[in-house]
């Protein structure tokens, strides 16, 4: 599979990618430590929702300054936290729903596999919004 995605992608664009998984590694701990300690206290809405707005402020700085090595503007901001928000609103809680009141499994079981589709689909997002939003 890395044989694959090593063809579909540049040198620069792997590297990319490398870094985006290692920022996605690390703000993945952070939202499912917060997710699974709130939710304890909480419903898994109001966990899901926690754990990955502390993550996004840590992913937005790391994804900007070394992921894309890029510099902070307000378009990138705007795209970043705007495409965040559509990764949160529509895909998290929209397979969260999906998995827990319609599937009928339970929330912390149902963290696993949203948070793998989640994964994928913020890359895709989230690198478009860098590219299209780098200053000239």
């Amino acid at each position: 599979m890395i044989k694959k995605i090593k063809e579909l992608l540049g040198r620069k664009e792997m590297q990319q990618f490398i870094r985006f998984c290692i920022v996605g590694g690390i703000c993945a701990m952070i939202d499912a430590a917060i997710f699974y300690v709130v939710r304890l206290f909480a419903p898994y809405q109001v966990a899901l929702i926690s754990g990955y707005l502390i993550s996004l402020c840590v992913n937005y700085l790391l994804t900007v300054y070394w992921t894309f090595r890029t510099e902070s503007s307000v378009l990138n901001l705007v795209g970043i936290v705007g495409a965040h928000m559509f990764n949160l609103f529509v895909v998290r809680m929209g397979l969260m729903l999906l998995f827990v009141e319609l599937l009928g499994l339970r929330d912390s079981i149902a963290y696993i596999p949203m948070a793998a589709i989640s994964a994928v689909t913020n890359y895709i997002v989230i690198r478009t919004v860098v590219k299209y939003s780098r200053r000239k």
